[in-house]
């Protein structure tokens, strides 16, 4: 029995760092942006959510893919 990945949606997410706790823990925000291909190089992913991370007056922590995908026999 063979199973496959089928991929279902990509999702960009951006992290920002929304300053600290009053004891000092990080506030860790994030802004999801859907309906990414499946396709999207690395480069070009990292260049679309770097633009969209200048708009915030947070500072961005980091970007991150994530990708969906129904197993399937």
């Amino acid at each position: 029995m063979a199973a496959a990945l089928e991929f279902q949606t990509a999702v960009g997410k951006i992290f920002y760092n929304a300053g600290s706790t009053p004891d000092g823990r990080l506030i860790r925000k994030s802004q999801t942006y859907r309906f990414i291909e499946q396709n999207a190089t690395p480069a070009n992913l990292q260049l679309a959510l770097s633009s969209l991370g200048q708009l915030s007056a947070m500072t961005v922590m980091s970007y991150e893919k994530i990708v969906t995908s129904e197993i399937t026999d």
